[in-house]
């Protein structure tokens, strides 16, 4: 009898447990700060190919352009695309040269960094890198890091994106700036985002 009585008090006890846990919905991820909402562009970088290699590749005169975009939603959700390819002497793109990385990011908490710098806690939830002449093809790059870096002082419509890719080769520092049509705040600061409850 007492263990009968031991087993219904156990049920009652997990039965109520799930009961709590079914009406306390998840807490909602925090929004962005909305001086991030947006999107973001780099200027083309460019870099003459002039080894022998290179000419023997992709002829001469070539020219090695990258150029990166953030697409900062409100959910505080971004996606980052890095596109890659290879221009003739006459600017025209060289057949199989375009490659395309591209990661799903979280925005997380804004901390003060160095002077004016904002550095923002990236959490990179997939990353794959592509190659448009070859739609089979599909990389995934697992261990790619982002950071982001945001400033209080300056008027509110460039960024820094820190890329580290899981080989190494690749990696770059690259400033953004806000497209055309995604003001920054009337304030011209770029306030940090609030900080998520623990």
């Amino acid at each position: 009898m007492r263990i009968q009585l031991i087993t219904a008090a156990a049920v009652l006890l997990l039965s109520a447990a799930g009961a709590i846990a079914q009406s306390s919905p998840a807490a909602p991820a925090a929004p962005v700060a909305p001086s991030l909402t947006g999107t973001w562009r780099s200027a083309p970088d460019e870099m003459k190919l002039t080894t022998d290699f290179d000419k023997s590749v992709w002829g001469p005169n070539a020219t090695s352009v990258r150029t990166v975009e953030l697409v900062v939603r409100s959910t505080a959700d971004a996606t980052l695309r890095v596109v890659k390819k290879v221009v003739d002497g006459k600017g025209r793109t060289v057949a199989a040269s375009t490659w395309i990385e591209e990661a799903q990011l979280q925005i997380g908490d804004a901390t003060p960094g160095v002077a004016d710098r904002v550095e923002h806690q990236i959490t990179v939830k997939g990353a794959v890198r592509l190659f448009p002449d070859d739609p089979n093809y599909k990389w995934a790059m697992d261990g790619l890091k982002v950071k982001l870096v945001t400033f209080t002082e300056r008027d509110g419509n460039s960024m820094e994106v820190r890329y580290d890719t899981p080989e190494g080769r690749g990696s770059f520092w690259e400033t953004l700036t806000r497209a055309r049509g995604t003001a920054a705040p009337r304030s011209g600061r770029v306030d940090s985002a609030p900080a998520r409850k623990k």
